[in-house]
Parts: structure tokens; C-alpha cells; sequence
């Protein structure tokens, strides 16, 4: 099974705390992200990060390290399938 780091850290997080929702996620092998760079979530990280909670559209995603710059899930993940199911099952 191919799992990236996100995906573990969080699904540590859920089964340690029983926590779903993360603020912030910085994501990088050798060096920090920079413009245009490919260290953002996967999208099967995206995904299980929107599955988990809802709540995480909103978390911060550092897309340019030196210039301090973050995104969100939801800009990354636009018009997700989801956000209508998720939103009327709670």
C-alpha cells in the first residue's frame, strides 16, 4: 500500500486523539515548498484530509516557504464531490 506521509500522520492523529480537524500542514522531502513546486497534498491525500472532516476546507497549506505563502484545501480541491453529502448528514 502506498501511503504518504499526510495520510499516516493524520490517521495517527485520529487513532491517538480521535481528533479529524488540522489548521495547518506544511509538505516537503529535501527542501521547503517554493512557487510552483509539486509539495502539496496528493490528491489522495486531499481527499481523505476532506473526508475526514469537512472542517479541513479551511486548513492552511504552505505552497511557498520563504515568501510565507499558504493556500487552503478548498482552493486545491475545488467543487469537491462531497461538500453537499457532508453538510447535510450532520
Amino acid at each position: 500500500m502506498d501511503l504518504c506521509a499526510e495520510r499516516v500522520a493524520a490517521l495517527n492523529m485520529y487513532i491517538n486523539s480521535g481528533q479529524t480537524v488540522i489548521k495547518k500542514l506544511i509538505v516537503f522531502s529535501d527542501v521547503p515548498p517554493f512557487e510552483n513546486s509539486d509539495d502539496i497534498p496528493c490528491g489522495a491525500c486531499r481527499e481523505f484530509l476532506m473526508q475526514l472532516d469537512i472542517k479541513n476546507k479551511d486548513m492552511e497549506i504552505m505552497i511557498d516557504y520563504k515568501q510565507r505563502k499558504t493556500t487552503t484545501l478548498e482552493a486545491l480541491s475545488p467543487h469537491w464531490w462531497g461538500t453537499y453529502r457532508y453538510q447535510k448528514s450532520r
